[in-house]
């Protein structure tokens, strides 16, 4: 019996893993097809209004707790940093950025996190390796940014939506970082719904206030209603919930693969069933990011170990 069950744990661990992986890396893409018929910040509030409807029923019929005290300081920097600002501004970059660089820019969040960790938090002491990825990342983003297309007159991806991204990236990293000094509510899955409802009307004003105006239901193709059932029921509830569970159960070492496994995922999507291109320079500019990304978590392995020898654990 004691067999059955960690070979139902390792399952459950890799099941957990290929949820965060292979959903997450598909997000991008999937809003990149509800823009096209939807208004970017209406449609991302639709995703989490249906979402933290979801987990909030859930969670209240499975009678969790509810955040008390302290504990909504944590609750409201999700739903400001992580979704009204950073998710918002990714949903908005996808109706002028290709899903594929899109994702790959968001895996220098890890980057600035090391950086403002650094200046401002200090829970981390940063290796020299750390220090070089930043480097390296800051060049491969420049590369993607700055690339041309064939006939080298205009730059492939708006600089507005790519500046859009980063500060989105960098509300997550600031957000991402707060959490960690924050109380932790009881239930993080219940956090996280009401963080959700908490965005959702956040995000309709503001695309009321960019002009935005949702088209009638019945001009709306059934690809973008399939795009957000599908940000709602995979994107938001089957993979954070994955998430949540493996924050809870696995190192943050083992964790960060998720931020290097995504971006190739969401390559693969964009350029197999979105038709998207990469010229040479994006691709040199992808490759190095996505190496910076595998040093970078390799690196924390080997801390990791290095820990678990002297019996202190850094991650």
């Amino acid at each position: 019996m004691p067999r059955l069950t960690e070979e139902m744990k390792s399952i459950k661990l890799i099941l957990a893993y290929l949820a965060t992986y292979f959903i997450w890396g598909s997000t991008a893409f999937a809003i990149s097809i509800v823009v096209k018929h939807i208004p970017p910040l209406h449609s991302s509030a639709l995703r989490y209004l249906g979402a933290g409807v979801i987990i909030v029923c859930w969670c209240t019929f499975r009678k969790h707790s509810l955040p008390s005290g302290k504990e909504w300081i944590n609750t409201l920097i999700m739903a400001f940093l992580l979704l009204a600002v950073s998710n918002s501004g990714t949903s908005w970059s996808c109706k002028y950025v290709p899903s594929s660089v899109v994702v790959v820019i968001q895996s220098i969040i890890p980057l600035m996190m090391i950086v403002l960790d650094r200046i401002f938090f200090h829970q981390e002491k940063q290796s020299l390796m750390n220090y070089l990825c930043v480097s390296a990342g800051i060049i491969g983003v420049s590369l993607i940014i700055f690339s041309k297309d064939p006939s080298g007159t205009r730059l492939l991806i708006s600089p507005l939506a790519v500046f859009v991204l980063m500060v989105g990236s960098f509300s997550w990293a600031v957000g991402s970082l707060l959490l960690k000094v924050c109380p932790r509510p009881t239930s993080n899955f219940f956090s996280s719904g009401i963080a959700m409802l908490i965005s959702s009307p956040i995000q309709i004003a503001a695309g009321r206030a960019m002009g935005e105006k949702m088209p009638s239901i019945l001009t709306i193709p059934f690809a973008a209603y399939g795009g957000i059932l599908y940000l709602i029921i995979f994107g938001s509830v089957v993979a954070f919930s994955s998430y949540s569970w493996l924050a809870s159960v696995e190192p943050p070492s083992r964790l960060g693969s998720i931020s290097f496994v995504n971006p190739l995922v969401a390559l693969f999507l964009g350029v197999t069933l979105g038709k998207e291109s990469f010229n040479n320079q994006s691709v040199v500019g992808t490759v190095i990011i996505i190496f910076v990304i595998l040093m970078l978590w390799v690196d924390k392995i080997i801390e990791h170990n290095k820990g678990s020898r002297r019996g202190v654990i850094r991650c």
